[in-house]
């Protein structure tokens, strides 16, 4: 049998993207929070198992020079575009490898961080074992190894439509024809039940949530027959044999989220110093249906909880902006989070703190710096002791990022929101912009481009070219584009000056401009 029929992967491609949870730097927040030292960015080794196309480790490589990376897959197809994406961008820190996990060995090396987003829940259980023991002979003193997988009890409601998928394709190899026979399947007998039965229901939850998944996101995640969900505890279980234990969530600080009134208060009932008890608990309170676990050796002592945090060491990020409606009370004003979160602030250095994240978004603004421009902005309000005020600055921050509201990490983020003479977006981003609408920006997330025009605007940014001449080329693309027919019906006839300045403000929001 062919390496392409053995191997679904190479028969269909899995889309490779950004993971901005996997960052090593948003790890080594996180590990630094509990009291560990991790490596540096600049100077980090980070290996990658299941890297499929390069799609999460080629960013990393591009922002950290200085910093060594290493990617495996089993998909011969995955690692030749991985390599050739690194070569054509110049890339001499990254190496691929077309290589079975059941083969990797220390003569990789040893790493920093090792990270393995989307495997756990699809391999069999002996490549399951063997990720586990690379993590312990191959991750440093101080290292951190994310995990991901689908999780207990959340999945369960999942594998009821996976159950009559997988019934339904059990005959089909082909796979695009197993998708479109699943996705048959599940439409016809999910609006056959009764939606008044709690599975019925659950079918015609999922059976939206399926409308939405790519052909070959849903052919590999949910028409794998071997792939299985699990509890925490049973991955921390068959960790712990190799030297290791459960460092955190990687969406942490925000572990408690979802959990409301009686579930809240049962998870304040459990001491910080049982973690896995904690985490548990919430996954049977709130369903959770996917994990992303990190892991360090068990040698390590951890610290727990927030009673000796402090916000100093960090810089600090927030997509906040002030209400448009007004607060009736007196003193009071309403700031936005993202896009539905709306925060009461009354301490008025609080809210100056607050007005320069939203300056700085999608930026991030060291603490010592913070709190001296909200101080200076808010100080005809401010009494004349200044230590009491910086202590209550520090409270109001501290309570907004427990709220899940603000972000912290060790180092900036390497972008800027400032629009200079002649702007530059990424390298990545750019190449990226010329054949599709996602791109990855520099905070490491996937962002979608609005349509050809913005496509062909983020292209240009390469630093030679200022607002003057992006208005020439844009208007020289348009003309192109009119002339040729085609779709150009859709385009605009000619851009302006404004429309230039206002794309070179998106970009800038978007984080796709380098500092």
């Amino acid at each position: 049998m062919s390496e392409t029929r053995t191997n679904p992967y190479d028969a269909v491609a899995y889309p490779g993207h950004a993971f901005s949870q996997t960052h090593p730097g948003h790890l080594a927040t996180i590990a630094h929070f509990h009291g560990m030292q991790p490596a540096p960015t600049a100077t980090m080794r980070v290996l990658e198992l299941g890297c499929g196309s390069g799609g999460n480790l080629i960013p990393m490589a591009l922002q950290s020079p200085g910093a060594s990376f290493v990617g495996i897959d089993l998909s011969a197809s995955a690692i030749a575009r991985a390599k050739a994406e690194a070569g054509e961008l110049g890339l001499d820190n990254i190496a691929f490898h077309h290589l079975d996990i059941m083969a990797a060995d220390a003569g990789l090396g040893t790493f920093d961080y090792i990270l393995v987003h989307g495997v756990y829940s699809w391999v069999p259980p002996f490549v399951r074992e063997r990720i586990l023991a690379l993590f312990g002979e191959l991750l440093r003193p101080q290292g951190i190894a994310y995990v991901s997988y689908n999780a207990l009890p959340g999945c369960r409601l999942r594998d009821l439509a996976r159950d009559i998928m997988l019934y339904e394709t059990r005959d089909i190899e082909e796979p695009l024809e197993r998708v479109r026979v699943a996705r048959a399947a599940i439409k016809r007998f999910a609006e056959a039940t009764d939606p008044g039965s709690f599975y019925g229901a659950a079918l015609r939850e999922r059976l939206q949530q399926i409308d939405d998944i790519p052909d070959n996101v849903l052919y590999h995640d949910d028409l794998n027959p071997g792939a299985r969900a699990f509890a925490l505890h049973e991955v921390l279980d068959a960790a712990a044999p190799h030297g290791l234990q459960f460092l955190a969530e990687a969406s942490f600080p925000n572990n408690f989220g979802g959990a409301q009134g009686p579930a809240q208060q049962i998870l304040n009932a459990i001491p910080v110093d049982e973690p896995l008890r904690q985490e548990q608990s919430l996954d049977l309170l709130i369903g959770r249906c996917f994990r992303q676990t990190l892991l360090c050796r068990s040698d390590v002592v951890l610290q727990r909880g927030f009673s000796r945090f402090t916000l100093a060491p960090y810089h600090l990020a927030a997509n906040v902006r002030e209400a448009e409606e007004k607060d009736d009370r007196p003193g009071v004003g309403g700031f936005l989070f993202g896009s539905d979160v709306r925060l009461a602030v009354d301490l008025d250095s609080a809210k100056a703190a607050l007005r320069a994240l939203g300056r700085a978004w999608p930026g991030s603004i060291g603490h010592a710096e913070l709190v001296a421009i909200a101080l200076r902005e808010a100080s005809d309000s401010l009494s004349p002791d200044i230590e009491r005020e910086t202590s209550r600055l520090n409270e109001a921050l501290m309570a907004i990022y427990r709220a899940g509201l603000l972000e912290i990490s060790l180092e900036p983020h390497r972008l800027t929101t400032a629009v200079s003479e002649r702007p530059v977006a990424s390298l990545l981003a750019r190449r990226q912009a010329l054949t599709g609408n996602e791109v990855t920006d520099l905070r490491h997330r996937a962002v979608a481009l609005d349509g050809v025009v913005v496509r062909k605007f983020v292209s240009l940014l390469d630093g030679t070219r200022t607002a003057p001449m992006l208005l020439a080329e844009m208007n020289d693309f348009l003309a192109e584009a009119h002339a040729s027919g085609g779709d150009s019906a859709r385009l605009p006839q000619r851009a302006t000056a404004d429309e230039v300045e206002m794309h070179l403000r998106d970009v800038a929001r978007l984080g796709l401009l380098a500092s």
